[in-house]
């Protein structure tokens, strides 16, 4: 279950929630880990916002190599969330933060099909390398033996903000 905020004055809008996902240069993956261990991996990201089959909040893709922890502990517990900051100033005189933060929760598996591996490589390389050629999709395609696409069907979104810009947002 996905706990309700305690602060809920400062939650963002969804669509907010869904901007700093978008936007956000990289996130932090979470998981129940193999044995029950948390474990948390830093991870680059393409926040698809648009609702999908089994995604009502849209579908996240990440990559990485086709063997390692991060793909046992998803095969043990698909259950994760990613968690991104998109803005922390620290305010020391008060001392709290100006921060923006938002939350995707999900279920993660590893993509079986050619076509989506492509889908969510391509959407990677849109997100990160917006200025390549088309041509380097073959590229991306060439490498798909060796790589493990993760595709997170995101259940809910949610987002924070500090105290401090709440105050400042108009009525």
């Amino acid at each position: 279950m996905i706990p309700a905020m305690r602060r809920s004055k400062q939650q963002l809008p969804t669509e907010e929630c869904a901007a700093i996902l978008r936007d956000a240069p990289c996130g932090v993956l979470g998981t129940a880990g193999t044995d029950g261990q948390p474990y948390a991996v830093p991870l680059s990201f393409a926040y698809l916002s648009a609702p999908a089959e089994g995604a009502p909040q849209g579908r996240i893709y990440a990559h990485g190599a086709a063997v390692g922890h991060k793909l046992d502990a998803l095969a043990a517990n698909p259950r994760v969330c990613l968690t991104v900051v998109a803005q922390s100033e620290p305010v020391p005189e008060k001392l709290t933060d100006r921060f923006r933060s938002a939350m995707a929760f999900g279920s993660a598996r590893i993509v079986e099909s050619e076509d989506e591996q492509l889908l969510g490589l391509v959407a990677l390389g849109e997100k990160y390398a917006p200025d390549l050629p088309a041509t380097v999709d073959e590229g991306i395609a060439s490498t798909l033996h060796r790589t493990a696409v993760i595709a997170i069907d995101v259940e809910k979104i949610t987002g924070k903000e500090g105290l401090e810009l709440t105050r400042e947002r108009p009525r």
